[in-house]
């Protein structure tokens, strides 16, 4: 008997306010990239369409950047910084390749555009895709954050130009030609 109101407390608790801030699922949206939870919020509507891509986050900041030295290592991407919980977007319409929480924690994307490059998204809070989803560009996929210990909030992106992790190229060209200065911090 005591079981069963403590599960009926929980249910009422889910009802009354919703799954706790923390709860790590897969996000509805809506197709166009908004949550469907408040689609007119702006904070996740999808930066303007440049060339069919779209800036894969908003209000950023550029940090360490292509081949920054990591100890035994190099950096093979650029790092956008943003305060948690900004949106984090599809670049180009495609599939979902992979998501996975790798061995340090850090919760990735690797997102197969349609014109045959992939984009690998590292450290965020939420991953809001599954395996095999189809996205639109400029659709929500994640949101910002500091899994993996990384040392700040942001988005680690790479850009695999010929599609396979070893041909990643110095994404910083294409940051600069789908990211308008609107959508950089000051």
């Amino acid at each position: 008997m005591r079981a069963s109101l403590v599960a009926l407390s929980a249910v009422v608790a889910l009802v009354a306010f919703g799954p706790p801030a923390h709860a790590n699922h897969k996000a509805e949206t809506d197709g166009g990239g908004s949550l469907g939870a408040n689609p007119a919020d702006p904070e996740f509507e999808a930066p303007e369409e440049v060339r069919g891509r779209v800036c894969p986050t908003k209000d950023f900041s550029i940090g360490d950047g292509w081949g920054a030295d990591r100890g035994n290592r190099r950096h093979r991407g650029i790092d956008l910084h943003s305060p948690r919980g900004t949106a984090i977007f599809a670049v180009e319409d495609g599939r979902i390749h992979r998501t996975k929480k790798q061995a340090n924690g850090s919760l990735q994307i690797v997102l197969k555009g349609e014109g045959g490059p992939k984009y690998y998204y590292g450290h965020m809070d939420e991953v809001l895709v599954g395996d095999g989803d189809r996205v639109k560009a400029g659709q929500v996929i994640g949101l910002m954050g500091d899994t993996g210990s990384p040392g700040s909030v942001h988005l680690h992106f790479e850009y695999w130009r010929s599609g396979g992790e070893s041909a990643a190229v110095n994404p910083r060209t294409l940051i600069d030609r789908i990211c308008p200065p609107s959508t950089r911090s000051s």
